[in-house]
């Protein structure tokens, strides 16, 4: 995350979930993009932010998340 003098607490959790919310949006789109039916949960699902439908796509959800975490997390500092 971003390193910034916030004016309010409640300016910082705006800034986290507005973060959150476009990165599971964006998750959503790569697995339709693939073909994975998928949907935003609701109500703070304790499961998760995204549900899909099909069990026997799971193995594909787990390699295109573990692909997006590679990608992304070796263009950090240690």
């Amino acid at each position: 995350m971003t390193d910034q003098n916030w004016m309010t607490d409640e300016d910082k959790m705006i800034h986290h979930y507005t973060i959150h919310r476009d990165l599971v949006g964006w998750v959503i789109q790569q697995l339709e993009s693939q073909g994975i039916a998928c949907e935003r949960t609701r109500g703070n699902d304790p499961g998760g932010d995204i549900l899909y439908f099909c069990p026997e796509d799971e193995p594909r959800v787990k390699e295109i998340i573990r692909e997006i975490n590679d990608v992304y997390n070796s263009n950090q500092d240690p």
